[in-house]
């Protein structure tokens, strides 16, 4: 209901953005570009590929899978999840679906074994210990293996992504460094990712951490997405970057 207002306002000439002290209405202007406001409709303006490859890296029990199914035509799409629970429920929800590879691991800095703390809520589940601002009970803590993208796609034959969404509670900066030889030849077009501000999760990594290695690689921001606030102050946000 929310993007079906957002829509129309925009259709009207305005645009309806969300501040820690409310709603906030303003006139696009004539010539606008119309970047911030639709994260998947910008993904879908930047990816010029017939059949683009998209990593799902944090699958869940799909939900992402269906969304980029829904903004591009025929996708491939590699989805990874390391929880056992929540990869079967993935695996219920998206098995057999056309361009759709399931693969039940995690993705990080180094092909290693490590500890997935699982929480009561799936998407809560990370490879970090919950910090002070984290919620729900922790259920496992099950070693899981942990494949790179640089290994993954060199043993896939895949030569470049189009999209590489992470979703990881955290741990995005590892799944980053983990494709560094892809991103340093340019090879990543478009990097989907969860921005997280509050102390969710003990050691994870702040926002200019990643911002630097990103515009390090090679890439730039174009714009957050979907801001969450606790306590009047901004919690945890989408981002996009692309190749500069």
């Amino acid at each position: 209901m929310k993007a079906l207002i957002r829509r129309t306002l925009r259709l009207c000439g305005f645009d309806l953005r969300r501040l820690p002290s409310g709603w906030w209405l303003k006139p696009t202007g004539k010539g606008t570009i119309d970047l911030g406001f639709d994260d998947f409709r910008d993904m879908r303006r930047f990816t010029t590929a017939d059949r683009p490859i998209i990593f799902d890296v944090g699958a869940n029990v799909g939900q992402t899978i269906q969304k980029f199914r829904k903004y591009f035509d025929n996708p491939e799409i590699h989805s990874f999840e390391p929880g056992i629970d929540t990869f079967a429920e993935l695996k219920r929800n998206a098995e057999g679906l056309a361009g759709v590879h399931l693969v039940n691991c995690g993705l990080g800095a180094q092909r290693e074994a490590k500890t997935f703390v699982e929480n009561e809520f799936s998407d809560m589940s990370s490879f970090y210990e919950p910090g002070d601002a984290g919620w729900g009970n922790i259920t496992h803590r099950r070693e899981v293996q942990i494949d790179t993208i640089d290994h993954y796609c060199e043993q896939a034959g895949i030569d470049h992504i189009d999209i590489l969404k992470s979703d990881t509670q955290g741990y995005d900066l590892e799944v980053l460094r983990g494709a560094e030889n892809m991103l340093r030849a340019g090879k990543i077009k478009l990097v989907y990712l969860e921005i997280i501000f509050e102390d969710m999760y003990q050691g994870s990594p702040r926002f200019d951490e990643i911002y630097k290695f990103l515009v390090d690689h090679g890439m730039t921001l174009v714009s957050f997405y979907d801001m969450h606030y606790r306590q009047d102050r901004l919690s945890w946000t989408d981002v996009i970057f692309k190749v500069a």
